[in-house]
């Protein structure tokens, strides 16, 4: 009988901090930004992979056994990896956020009062610069 072992990813090295109260706050933090990675996966407004990546750096500073559970994780360990490794991020996802940023502020131009429209001028900005950023980043 053979058996299939699952390949683990090892992170040899953390930042882990040596205050106690640090840690748990850091533990706290990436259990909060999970939770929110999870519900942006189930509401399209709120997004996930940012709140991942926050997860797994707030565990890489304070717990190995939460930040390794999310590096292998089925779903998000990848990404995870990507981003650690490489500070990479997939194609796809670039091209995702950036039609979702501007179907998001298109809508804004259109539902907000005309006294208010400066604030869907400036989430415009804000989006264009993180479209900027993301594309310079390399493909995963």
């Amino acid at each position: 009988m053979t058996e299939n072992k699952k390949s683990f990813y090892y992170r040899p090295k953390t930042n882990q901090s040596s205050n106690a109260t640090v840690r748990w706050t850091f533990v706290t933090l990436g259990w909060i930004f999970f939770v929110l990675g999870i519900i942006g996966v189930l509401l399209p407004a709120m997004p996930t992979a940012p709140f991942i990546l926050l997860a797994a750096g707030c565990w890489a500073r304070s717990s190995r056994r939460f930040h390794f559970w999310l590096i292998n994780h089925r779903f998000f360990g990848k990404y995870v990896r990507d981003w650690e490794e490489r500070r990479a991020v997939p194609h796809y996802a670039k091209w995702l956020a950036t039609i979702m940023m501007a179907i998001s502020t298109t809508m804004m131009f259109y539902q907000l009062p005309a006294d208010m429209i400066w604030v869907a001028w400036v989430i415009a900005a804000a989006c264009s610069v993180v479209v900027v950023i993301l594309f310079r980043l390399p493909n995963a």
